[in-house]
């Protein structure tokens, strides 16, 4: 923390010698250390990491009684906020990792700093029995260049609740349901700097829980409303060494910042087709973050029909006792 106050007045000083420049590499790989006080540097990274994997979790506010498979690659796009490219610090706007130059090798990262939106591929997939769905997602990549690995694994948990009073609704709110839901999902990034060794490691874990509301004009679209809760953590780790060529600078890293990335209130506005197995979900999720669900790829198939039991109150109980009568 002495060092970056000694760093900041030094600026203040200094100011009208000093052209801006890139953060190097040097200088955004130490802000992943306690020591060095700038974990507002690297917040944003949690931030986008939570948006995108606490989306397109959800498929419908409206679950079946039958088994119902579903399978897909779910995509949410996280647009980056011009709040997240820089944050204050003793009055002084600093950039983040995705800001623009600034003096003394603090600005932001070169390579980030025109990134616009934030994504992550993964695979999903899920069952639904008695108005309950389980949904899992996943991905691995192995170490590829710079990129020293990413994993996920996540869950989520869904009950619909409208079995319960969708017979005592007019007929036209019949199509009316409601659900809650709550995902985690736990994930991995590896990454080594050209001209490093070592590598800086990124665990990464978040949650949202939501109560979704759909309705179904007609039986081929679904329309959603969600209001829920998010939260994202990330720890830094690992031991990296810069080199110059050949030969060690002298300087180290040792990553071990833990931040919470902004969380808050998140909500949702989605439109569901069913056409045939093909299930696409699309919509716009807002609050803490503004991201877009663009799940297009995704298929569910009915795997085991169970028949309704039909209430005292329902329409086909009725044709049946009128023609016993007129029988008898």
């Amino acid at each position: 923390m002495k060092k970056f106050i000694s760093l900041l007045s030094l600026f203040a000083v200094s100011t009208l010698f000093a052209a801006p420049e890139w953060g190097s590499d040097y200088a955004s790989m130490s802000a992943f250390q306690k020591s060095a006080g700038r974990s507002s540097y690297v917040k944003p990274v949690a931030t986008y990491m939570g948006a995108v994997l606490n989306g397109s979790w959800v498929t419908g506010a409206s679950i079946d009684k039958s088994l119902v498979f579903e399978a897909g690659m779910p995509f949410n796009i996280a647009f980056v906020s011009d709040e997240d490219r820089s944050y204050k610090f003793n009055g002084v706007e600093i950039p983040t990792i995705f800001g623009d130059k600034f003096e003394m090798e603090l600005g932001g990262s070169k390579q980030l700093h025109n990134l616009s939106i934030f994504t992550l591929p993964y695979l999903q997939a899920g069952l639904s029995l008695f108005y309950t769905r389980l949904a899992l997602r996943a991905m691995y990549f192995p170490s590829i260049s710079q990129l020293k690995g990413y994993h996920l694994f996540g869950f989520g948990l869904q009950h619909s609740f409208g079995h319960f009073f969708v017979d005592k609704l007019p007929a036209p709110l019949k199509g009316l349901d409601v659900s809650l839901f709550f995902g985690y999902n736990s994930a991995y990034i590896g990454y080594t700097p050209e001209d490093w060794e070592g590598q800086l490691d990124l665990d990464f874990g978040t949650t949202h829980t939501a109560l979704i509301i759909g309705y179904k004009p007609i039986k081929l679209v679904e329309v959603m409303l969600s209001l829920g809760y998010q939260t994202v953590s990330m720890d830094a780790s690992g031991n990296m060494e810069e080199y110059d060529g050949n030969y060690k600078t002298g300087r180290t890293v040792n990553p071990d910042v833990s931040v919470d990335g902004r969380g808050g209130f998140r909500l949702g506005f989605e439109v569901v087709l069913s056409l045939g197995a093909f299930h696409p979900t699309v919509g716009i999720n807002a609050g803490a973050n503004t991201s877009l669900n663009a799940n297009v790829l995704y298929f569910k198939q009915t795997l085991f029909e169970l028949e309704r039991t039909p209430s005292k109150d329902d329409p086909v109980n009725h044709v049946v006792h009128e023609s016993e009568e007129g029988s008898n």
